[in-house]
C-alpha cells in the first residue's frame, strides 16, 4: 500500500508542475533529449526538499524528471503535419 500512495504522491506533484508550467516551457521539456531531463532530476532535487522537507529519503523522489518528461513527450512534442 504504501508503493500505491508513493505512486499517487508522484502523479500529484507531476500533475502540479504541468499546471504551473506555461505551454512553451511544457513544449521545450516535451522536445529535450531524455538525457538532459535527467541532468534537470539533481535542480528538481534540491527543490523538493525543500518542498517537502528533509525528512524524504533521497531516493523516494528521485525519478520525477523522467516520468515528467515521458508525459509531457507523450502530451506536448512538437510534430510535424504534412
Amino acid at each position: 500500500m504504501k508503493e500505491q500512495s508513493r505512486l499517487d504522491a508522484i502523479d500529484q506533484i507531476i500533475d502540479e508542475i504541468i499546471a504551473e508550467l506555461p505551454l512553451k516551457e511544457r513544449t521545450d521539456f516535451a522536445n529535450m533529449n531524455k538525457e538532459d531531463a535527467e541532468i534537470l532530476q539533481r535542480t528538481f532535487d534540491l527543490y523538493i526538499r525543500r518542498k517537502i522537507g528533509s525528512k524524504t529519503e533521497d531516493d523516494e523522489y528521485s525519478d520525477i524528471m523522467n516520468k515528467l518528461w515521458e508525459r509531457l513527450s507523450e502530451t506536448h512534442r512538437l510534430r510535424i503535419v504534412k
